[in-house]
Formats: structure tokens, sequence, C-alpha cells
């Protein structure tokens, strides 16, 4: 079964340079922190902000990108860790548009969709969640994943948190 999450904040690790993208499921009862580098923590919280840099960003780029080529992005899945690597899958829809012959020479063709084609493609979750905020579509997350996420090391890390780590957001 997939989980729901929500993106609730953006955190700096203060043991290190990395940034810690929190997401909890509507219930916050699930916590899921997954560590990005700098790059991409602040694409998560630009958009996050509903900030537009002057200059598209990859993720802005990506989204204009999909949009013109009428490919819709249906969800973000993060389905697997492995040595505390993430991995997440986008789930887009591209449209087919297929054109009518008319057998008539001085008539254009008219155009018509097919049936949709159900695209995936593997991502880094950082990655998928910016590009998925930019683009308003659910993020998901596998139980298997967020059974396995559990560590000592994890909860002692967490429990050494203060609030305003967590910072201001509250999706």
């Amino acid at each position: 079964m997939n989980i729901p999450l929500k993106v609730h904040s953006v955190i700096s690790d203060p043991n290190t340079e990395a940034q810690i993208v929190i997401l909890k499921d509507p219930q916050n009862m699930e916590l899921l922190p997954i560590w990005v580098g700098v790059a991409e923590g602040n694409a998560i919280r630009l958009a996050m902000e509903g900030v537009s840099p002057p200059r598209p960003l990859t993720h802005d780029l990506l989204n204009d990108l999909l949009k013109s080529l009428k490919v819709l992005m249906d969800k973000v899945l993060i389905h697997d860790i492995n040595d505390s690597t993430y991995f997440a899958t986008l789930y887009l829809i591209r449209k087919k548009t297929k054109y009518l012959d008319d057998s008539v020479q001085s008539t254009p063709k008219k155009p018509y969709e097919e049936p949709h084609e159900e695209l995936t493609v593997d991502a880094r979750p950082s990655d998928a969640i910016a590009l998925a905020l930019r683009m308003g579509v659910p993020i998901y997350v596998t139980e298997e994943v967020l059974h396995k996420k559990g560590s000592e090391n994890l909860d002692a890390w967490l429990e050494k948190l203060k609030p305003k780590d967590f910072g201001p957001y509250d999706a």
C-alpha cells in the first residue's frame, strides 16, 4: 500500500552541510526524513515557498519541458531504500495524438486523441519531490520503505532535534 506524504519542511543537518527533507503523512503519524544536497534542498524550499527565480532552475525546465510535450505527471512514489539511499519513480502520462485523413487533399488533417500512454522514470527522491511540488502532484511512499527507514541511529538523531529545527512550515 502507498501512503501519501506532504513536504513538511527542509532543515539543515547541524553536523554536515546536507539538507533534510522532512515528509509527513496527513495524520502526522509517520515521518520520513531524506538527506539531500544543498542545491536540491534549496530547489525544494523555493518550490514550497512559491518563489520563482528570475531564470528557471533545472526542475522548472523539466516542468516546462513536460508541459510542452503534453506529458502530465500523475504522482511520485518513493519505493525503495538500500544502504540509506532512497529510490523514487515518476509516474507520467503522455497524451497521444493522431490525425484523421479525410481523403480530401484541400482539407487539413483533424487531430484526435488516442488512449494515453503511461510512463515511469527512475529519479532521485530529491528531484522527484522538487518536480512534484512544481507540478502539484502527490508524493507517496510504500509501507515497506517506511518500515525500513526506522533505525536506532535515525531515532536518536531525531530526538536531539529541537522544534525550531523543523522550520515554520506546516503542510
